[in-house]
């Protein structure tokens, strides 16, 4: 999502297996905050009324 010299910020959706894992392998690098929102739901376009 986000590059500069000194950080990244990204974003990462799927299970929480897949979550975790990624969390384990950021870790050794140094990982500063992380959040963790859950389940949402997102409406796609526009509802014909």
């Amino acid at each position: 999502m986000d590059v500069t010299r000194r950080s990244l910020i990204v974003e990462v959706t799927g299970t929480t297996d897949k979550v975790e894992a990624f969390e384990r392998m950021v870790r050794p690098f140094g990982l500063i905050e992380m959040m963790r929102t859950g389940e949402i739901a997102i409406s796609r376009g526009r509802s014909e009324t």
